[in-house]
């Protein structure tokens, strides 16, 4: 990320849930990718639990998002998650910051949160409902750290950490406006209610600052970079303007982002799919300094973003996973016809172009994994 010589090129994968139960299903080995650890019940007893799978150490992949830091920046309390209808298709939702989800029923579609849910309401239409939303994201709740934060111990326990980079996930001013709103009515308020976008640009800047203050001054490069979560495009371009993102956002990312420079956290990756290509001299001003995936289905390629910004930006993705889910022939293809390029001129971090999808088979995805670390040896 910081385009210096390396022992090894880095190759990163993140997998839905739906994928690896495909994987599961076809032979995944439960025993060898699960992580159980010791953890603290209600009662006040240690105790084996189930945290979770590991499948990137089974296939030999890094997890690119690493250890995120456990620092909570949504809405506190939280709402109540609870299915509030259903026929004899769907069952709508609650979910937990208050949008009203549909999604398909069990038995209706085994992939039924792979497929995005259909969202009917969110929480945020206008100034009152913000402001009711807004004494949710008080920045000094003490909820928002874990209850074994001590800065001391984590400090230990990040510079022991081996199994990938130590991360800060952040929302950014369009994916926290649209999440909380609506695409639509979102974008539609910068025209019609920019006040409004001001105010929440505002302070969720804030928000987001003293948040993170505790975390990001004690630990400061020990961060090895934060992850700022957009989803700002599709696939023909950014859905908000050069305009309106220079005109509401910039500001506040540049105050966001240097307050990480401040305490010596210098590597930010934006995470937006679709074609951000119109936008990227804002992102760049912006002190974004990295994006992932680089979704080729949307136009974006590693040597055309490389050659037009050099290194000014560090690049995670662009394997199509649509042509190496195939296996074979075309999976071979899409490496050899990128990889050379990656590894010669530096600052990439080899990885499909978005999470392993539930297309892929067991076996394409190990034969993908085994060709793809014999082309990152040679």
């Amino acid at each position: 990320m910081d385009f210096k010589d390396v022992d090894a090129i880095p190759w990163a994968e993140e997998f839905y849930v739906e994928t690896l139960n495909r994987f599961f299903s076809e032979g995944l080995p439960a025993e060898q990718v699960s992580v159980v650890d010791w953890e603290l019940d209600g009662k006040g007893l240690n105790w084996p639990k189930l945290l979770g799978f590991d499948p990137n150490s089974y296939f030999g992949c890094m997890n690119l998002s690493g250890y995120i830091l456990p620092i909570d920046l949504g809405a506190i309390p939280r709402f109540k998650q609870r299915k509030i209808g259903e026929d004899s298709r769907y069952e709508d939702f609650i979910m937990q910051n208050g949008a009203h989800a549909r999604r398909f029923k069990k038995g209706a579609r085994q992939d039924r949160w792979y497929n995005m849910p259909q969202f009917q309401s969110f929480p945020v239409s206008d100034m009152n409902s913000w402001k009711r939303y807004k004494e949710r994201l008080n920045p000094q709740d003490p909820r928002r750290y874990p209850k074994d934060w001590d800065k001391d111990g984590y400090s230990q326990a990040i510079d022991q950490y081996e199994d990938g980079p130590t991360a800060l996930e952040l929302p950014g001013f369009y994916g926290f406006g649209a999440e909380l709103m609506g695409i639509p009515s979102f974008l539609l308020a910068f025209r019609n209610d920019p006040e409004l976008i001001e105010d929440m640009a505002s302070y969720w800047e804030y928000h987001m600052i003293e948040s993170s203050r505790a975390a990001v001054e004690s630990l400061e490069n020990r961060i090895d970079f934060v992850w700022w979560w957009e989803d700002l495009a599709e696939r023909h371009g950014p859905n908000i303007s050069p305009k309106l993102y220079k005109e509401f956002l910039l500001p506040h990312y540049k105050k966001v982002t240097g307050f990480m420079n401040k305490n010596k956290i210098h590597r930010i990756l934006m995470d937006s799919d679709g074609n951000t290509m119109p936008i990227l001299d804002l992102v760049i001003a912006a002190g974004i300094t990295g994006q992932w995936p680089l979704e080729v289905n949307a136009g974006m390629d590693v040597r055309t973003v490389r050659g037009q910004y050099g290194n000014k930006l560090f690049l995670g993705g662009n394997l199509d996973k649509r042509e190496i889910a195939k296996g074979g022939e075309a999976m071979k293809k899409e490496i050899d016809s990128k990889l050379t390029f990656m590894k010669e001129t530096g600052g990439c971090v080899v990885g499909l172009d978005h999470l392993v999808p539930v297309e892929f088979t067991l076996d394409k995805f190990t034969e993908y994994a085994n060709y793809l670390k014999d082309r990152l040896s040679l």
